[in-house]
C-alpha cells in the first residue's frame, strides 16, 4: 500500500510504532535515522488527512476554508 494511501489512523498506528522503535533507544545510528524520517513522513501524512477532513466539514457547514499552509 502507498503511503498516502494510508488511512489517518495507519498513519498514527505506524507513526506510534516509529516512535516505539526510536524510543527503545538500541537502534544503530543510521536505523534511527531512518526511522526518524518514516516518523516525520507519517506526520505529514496525518497532516494532510487532518486539513482535508477539515476543509470537507467547512464545506459542508457552508464555510470558506483557507489551508494556511498553503498561503503563508
Amino acid at each position: 500500500m502507498e503511503e498516502k494511501e494510508l488511512t489517518y489512523e495507519q498513519a498514527m498506528e505506524r507513526l506510534e510504532q516509529a516512535l516505539y522503535r526510536l524510543d527503545a533507544g538500541d537502534l544503530p545510528l543510521e536505523e534511527s535515522l531512518n526511522c526518524f524520517q518514516e516518523g516525520l513522513n507519517y506526520i505529514k501524512i496525518c497532516q494532510e488527512k487532518l486539513n482535508g477532513a477539515e476543509g470537507k466539514l467547512k464545506l459542508l457547514r457552508g464555510e470558506k476554508f483557507v489551508d494556511w499552509q498553503e498561503n503563508g
